[in-house]
């Protein structure tokens, strides 16, 4: 018996082991309506798993995605212009743009980090790409661990956001932010005003209908396998 199963890191969205859920379909479609979007959790749930299956679905929807880890920026040691600057450098890079992030970030040094970062986003991302633009950033409760505050930075996403209603053009980029992080911890600071907009979606655990394509994995007589996936979920 073929093993179908993928033991940690995430699943590929093509094989028998990975399992939709409904939250794998509210996601794909808040992302194709522009929704800035949460998916925090506890670890070990299938954030990441899928990320990657919402990813190669957009694309073959022609919808233009930028999927990076805070993990890979790193925290110890980095400063706010490393991070910054990294972030942008992903996000050039995967969209291919002509504008390198290193120039523009260099020209515009008048400027304070959030406001390059967001500038980088209008003035780049979004004149050198046509439709939908959706940045997934995974492993956001990295920005806990940083030596310095990320509350700007999620506010300059909230502004974003904010300014659809002034610039329409802005309803083209959308964020999807994954972690074990709440909304709470994401603005820290209590004089400021909270992240409060955008969709949370919200994983549950397999149900027994949804686990069933798992149980044909399982190194059992095709009789057993239905109550031995039932002890599984036990």
């Amino acid at each position: 018996m073929s093993n179908i199963y993928t033991v940690g890191g995430s699943v590929d969205g093509r094989t028998r082991a990975y399992v939709e859920r409904t939250a794998d379909q509210e996601l794909l479609q808040l992302c194709l309506d522009g929704e800035l979007v949460y998916l925090l959790t506890s670890r070990q749930m299938g954030k990441t798993s899928m990320m990657v299956q919402t990813v190669r679905r957009l694309n073959e929807r022609s919808v233009r995605t930028v999927s990076t880890s805070l993990e890979q920026i790193g925290a110890a040691g980095v400063t706010p212009e490393q991070w910054y600057l990294g972030l942008l450098e992903e996000i050039e890079e995967q969209l291919g743009l002509d504008t390198e992030a290193l120039a523009f970030w260099e020209g515009h040094s008048y400027l304070s980090y959030p406001q390059r970062f967001s500038s980088y986003l209008e003035r780049v991302v979004l004149s050198e790409t046509r439709g939908r633009v959706v940045v997934f950033i995974d492993e956001i409760d990295t920005t806990l661990s940083l030596g310095f505050s990320t509350d700007d930075f999620f506010a300059a996403i909230r502004r974003l956001y904010n300014l659809r209603a002034e610039r329409p053009e802005l309803r083209r980029l959308s964020f999807v932010l994954i972690g074990v992080a709440t909304p709470d911890d994401l603005i820290a600071d209590p004089n400021r005003t909270p992240f409060n907009v955008g969709r949370r979606v919200d994983l549950a655990d397999f149900g027994p209908d949804e686990a069933k394509p798992l149980a044909d994995g399982l190194p059992v007589p095709d009789p057993d396998r239905a109550s031995a996936m039932k002890r599984v979920l036990h």
